[in-house]
């Protein structure tokens, strides 16, 4: 009877061995080409990471270099030299001159203002006009920003146009030379590539009244209003020093700190329209002056903020605007 048992055993345990084996065969070849495929994923994964990156990082450079671009455009654009080269534009536009070789280098120079590939002959055509146009002011009012490479200048011209006036040979009335004069204001379209200027549209003719009604209060200076006392020794002593202020003589560096005076104003009178002194004992005061001018003899009114000190009963002046 165990004898027997032995041999029924025996045949089970080789066939459980063999299917061990099948098993352990096919689980290696299953995680062989996993680990395979898990790699080439892990590659395909990494290549296009890495491929989104470096497109990221390119377009990162290519939006810094486009800031920097449009920084640089912008500086110029808000620098003083849009309004010096627009000024020099403007000399060579507005003037036209009476011959036409000279028109004609007029345009010529007037190409080196504009973009490239602008059309020249639409302001080449002046028609019938036989005269000559000079200008006689430009002065910088304002520039709009559009953009980063785009403004608009404001100038305001003052030119004139002389031309002969034609006469009549049955009534024989003769030419007359006639000459005009015109206050505008012009504005020229500038652009900027971060290195220099130019005009990329004809510029346009405008009126602005730079004038209007409007109301304005006065600031009050801080401190109390000075007692009468006070405000008869400060209009004695201003009325020395501004005699003396209006020729600068010697006697201004006791009496205030000042370096130089003015030449030939006479003292007419001065007004002290406020006078206020502040906690710390100094004073404050807005006073109205009238000169006359030596040479010319015209009178004149100005307006002065001065800041005073009074030490041992004398006033000395440590500010004037």
């Amino acid at each position: 009877m165990l004898f027997s048992k032995r041999t029924d055993t025996t045949p089970k345990q080789k066939r459980q061995l063999s299917y061990s084996r099948t098993t352990a065969t096919k689980t290696a070849s299953i995680l062989f080409f996993s680990v395979i495929s898990l790699s080439l994923l892990f590659n395909i994964i990494f290549i296009t990471k890495y491929q989104t990156i470096r497109n990221a990082v390119k377009a990162s450079e290519q939006n810094v270099h486009l800031q920097l671009n449009q920084v640089e455009n912008a500086n110029l654009l808000h620098s003083d030299s849009i309004a010096v080269f627009t000024e020099d534009f403007l000399r060579t536009y507005l003037t036209v001159p009476k011959d036409d070789e000279d028109r004609q280098l007029r345009i010529e120079e007037l190409s080196h203002y504009f973009v490239s590939g602008f059309d020249t002959k639409r302001i080449s055509e002046l028609g019938d006009f036989k005269g000559e146009r000079n200008v006689t002011g430009l002065k910088y009012v304002e520039t709009q920003h559009l953009s980063n490479t785009e403004a608009k200048v404001r100038f305001r011209a003052q030119y004139e146009i002389s031309e002969m006036i034609p006469g009549n040979a049955k009534k024989k009335v003769k030419p007359v030379p006639q000459t005009t004069k015109h206050n505008v204001d012009i504005v020229v379209p500038v652009t900027s590539n971060g290195k220099g200027f130019a005009v990329y549209k004809s510029p346009n003719i405008t009126q602005q009244d730079l004038t209007t009604t409007m109301s304005y209060e006065e600031k009050t200076p801080k401190g109390e209003e000075v007692t009468s006392a006070d405000r008869k020794l400060l209009e004695t002593f201003l009325s020395d020093f501004f005699t003396s202020y209006g020729v600068g003589d010697e006697k201004l560096p006791f009496m205030a700190e000042v370096t130089r005076g003015l030449h030939y104003q006479l003292l007419q009178g001065v007004e002290v329209r406020q006078a206020v002194k502040d906690d710390s004992g100094d004073y404050t005061v807005f006073a109205d002056v009238h000169y006359q001018n030596k040479e010319t003899d015209m009178n004149d009114l100005y307006s002065y903020e001065l800041k005073l000190e009074k030490e041992n009963n004398k006033f000395f002046i440590t500010h004037i605007e």
